[in-house]
Formats: C-alpha cells, structure tokens, sequence
C-alpha cells in the first residue's frame, strides 16, 4: 500500500531523509518472532500484549515521490508534523558532563542525575531555554527520563499493573499504538499538544510512526467496517486500524545520540525501538506544544 498524504516531517538534521526508512507494514506479533534481549545477566524474549502488532522488518531507502509527500507543504504545527532536530553544542556538552550514557541499569542513570545537584541545575537550565524557544512561550512539562533495554523491537510497555519486584520478561510491550486517554477521542486527539523525546545514550535508537491522524485512520476504517457497531474509540482504534491495513507502511526514524524528535503521539501511532543496540536506551521527554 502507497503512502497517503498526511502528518509530514520538518527535518532539520544534517542528514536529511536518508536517517529516515520505510518498510511495508506490520505484522500480529505472534507471527514474527522477536529478537533476544542480552543485557548484563538477563537473557530473555520480549512478550507483547494481546492485540499487539509490530513494524515488518523489510526497511527500506525512501524513493523521491515519497520524500516530497512527507516534505510539508503548508504551515507546520503541533498535529500534522514530526520535527526532527539535533540539540546545541553547550546542552550537548552538559548532558555529557552527567555521564548518562553507558550507565548499566536504570537506578545508575539516576544514581549519576542526582550525583551533582550543580551540573544537574545548569544543564536543566539550558535545556528549559531550548524548549522555550520551541513552546512559542506555550507551558510544557517534563515526563520522564525513560530506560529502556538494547535489542527491543517495540519499547512502549505499561508495567503500573505489575506486582512489586517483577522481572523484565514478566512485561507486555504494547506494540506499535497511539498515547490517546480517556480525556480525548479520535476526533480531539489532534488538540492536545506533542512531545519531544531527545537521545541521551550512546547509540542510535529509532523512532517508528505511521503517518495518518487518528481522524484519517477512523474515516479509512469507516469505508471497511461499521465503526459505530464495533465502538471503535480512542482506546481500540490502533488494534482495529492494523488489523485491516495491516500493509499500510511504517516510517523508521534513526535517532543518533543528542538528536530529537518532536511527534504528535496522541494523534499518530508510534512507537521507539532499540532493535540491533546493546547498550541502555536512555530519553528524556518533556510535553508541551513544540514546534521548530
């Protein structure tokens, strides 16, 4: 299935869209075996959730009929864009000043955050300084600052239902998905802002969306299945979605140490992988309504 015009990219790195694939679709996960994890002493094959899908595995160079679909045409904003972008020397340097990258478990990479309460402020001081100039003075707020392991397919996974002292092959991923709460539906999605998610380990991770809003993928199942009678909703529309375009291609982003990306992740499905790395994945996200 050919591209369809819709949420584009603004890409500001050096490399252009050569950083960015496609492949041909996705796949029930069940029926494309995931990788080994080896990390430290754990050995272990992820699990997906139920309904999970996940990206084919047959990425591919753009063509220029591709490049000029994604390139935007109009005026970009928070909804209808991937932002792509690399941060400043001087946040650069203090990220690297903390020493994140190369940390071996999660509770190091937050040893190493707190270790220097002084470098800590400085660098969350600039870094607030950068985001200014891209919230356009509009609030954003941090999230988090994730870990996730080497050589995952898929690394968006919700461990808040797990029991206390759970190991790493007790979690779920979610597969490629859509970040909708119960405060939005399909045709809201689109107004609630986007987040940036910046690299601060040491190897090149990957950003994986498709690009079709929420509304452009309920309007392509309306003209499959009755939507109404199937109560697709914000909450289910991801597993409907690519269980009847299962051949609607997925778009790979390489993401190298200190670049970012900037995607509208209520309002695409998505998902960030580690797939071939060997090292701890490390990204710090903030939410707002970012453009650049």
């Amino acid at each position: 299935m050919k591209l369809i015009n819709g949420i584009t990219i603004n890409n500001q790195l050096q490399e252009g869209y050569d950083s960015v694939t496609i492949n041909s679709g996705t796949v029930f996960h069940a029926d494309q075996l995931a990788e080994m994890v080896h990390f430290q002493d754990l050995h272990f094959r992820p699990q997906y959730e139920e309904h999970a899908y996940v990206a084919k595995r047959d990425w591919r160079s753009l063509t220029p009929v591709e490049i000029k679909q994604l390139q935007p045409k109009n005026e970009c904003n928070t909804y209808n864009t991937v932002y792509l972008g690399e941060l400043p020397g001087h946040l650069k340097d203090g990220f690297r000043e903390l020493q994140l990258a190369g940390s071996k478990s999660r509770d190091e990479v937050f040893e190493k955050f707190y270790h220097d309460p002084g470098k800590v402020k400085a660098v969350n001081d600039r870094l607030h300084a950068f985001l200014s100039t891209l919230s356009a003075n509009t609030p954003f707020y941090f999230h988090c600052l994730g870990t996730n392991f080497p050589n995952v397919e898929m690394v968006a996974c919700d461990t808040t239902g797990l029991q206390k002292g759970y190991q790493p092959q007790d979690v779920k991923y979610m597969g490629i998905h859509n970040d909708g709460t119960t405060q939005m539906t399909v045709y809201t999605a689109h107004k609630f802002g986007n987040r940036i998610s910046i690299n601060l380990g040491n190897e090149t991770r990957a950003f994986l969306f498709v690009n079709l809003s929420m509304i452009q993928a309920m309007n392509m199942l309306k003209k499959k299945i009755d939507v109404r009678a199937h109560n697709i909703h914000i909450g289910n529309i991801c597993r409907y979605f690519f269980h009847h375009f299962p051949d609607y291609p997925v778009l790979r982003v390489q993401q190298k140490p200190y670049q970012y990306y900037i995607a509208p992740t209520d309002n695409c499905f998505h998902d960030g992988s580690t797939l071939g790395n060997s090292e701890l994945d490390i990204t710090l996200i903030y939410f707002g309504y970012f453009k650049c």
